[in-house]
């Protein structure tokens, strides 16, 4: 382990350390840009510490069972547990979205900016759920959707431009990091595992009736 490199650092290389350590652990992902208010995209510092100490904060994190990864071509590092512990569990509502986040990004990828991010709004990922793919039977209610995106918000899968997650007209950035969260060959699978779900439900409703 690199260990007498971290002995080695400044007071403020040791803080950053401790920053994008723990930013790793409680969000997966850190992306190479960032939506900041009022500045537009800006160069992630937090992404740049790691470009130059990333061999150390490899080492130090795989003590604690986890694998430093790195997307160097989208532009985002994050983290996978080796024991596949800490898995963040999501309800089929918030799955749905993911997948449709995943699908507008897919749809979109030729158009994406410099930085690999695709721009949309909360009302297109809701008519990709329920209308363009029938993903869900029928429209969630907003505050389930704001939810959903908020997980994602925190996670850097999506970064908010303008509006709040439970207004239709909400743009935000869907960004690369969402190509590891819903990988392509288990994409079609999910979305099938999702309708049967929906199939059953609508069965069983009618034996009651």
């Amino acid at each position: 382990m690199s260990i007498e490199a971290i002995r080695g650092y400044s007071q403020r290389e040791l803080e950053q350390f401790k920053t994008v350590c723990n930013l790793l652990l409680s969000r997966t992902y850190i992306v190479r840009m960032t939506y900041q208010p009022d500045k537009g995209l800006i160069s992630n510092p937090n992404y740049l510490f790691l470009m130059t100490h990333k061999q150390e904060v490899a080492d130090y994190l795989a003590l604690l069972d986890w694998t430093l990864l790195h997307d160097d071509f989208n532009g985002y590092f994050y983290v996978r547990n080796t024991d596949e512990a800490n898995r963040c569990s999501l309800n089929k509502t918030a799955t749905a979205i993911v997948l449709a986040l995943r699908m507008i990004y897919d749809e979109n990828q030729d158009r994406a900016g410099l930085e690999h991010d695709v721009i949309c709004t909360v009302r297109d990922v809701l008519e990709k759920v329920v209308t363009d793919y029938a993903i869900l039977p029928t429209r969630p209610n907003m505050d389930e959707v704001k939810r959903a995106l908020t997980i994602m918000e925190n996670h850097s899968v999506v970064q908010r431009i303008e509006g709040r997650l439970n207004q239709t007209s909400c743009k935000f950035a869907i960004m690369p990091t969402i190509l590891s969260v819903v990988p392509s060959d288990k994409l079609d699978a999910i979305v099938r595992t999702l309708r049967k779900e929906d199939d059953d439900e609508e069965v069983e409703e009618d034996i009651v009736d």
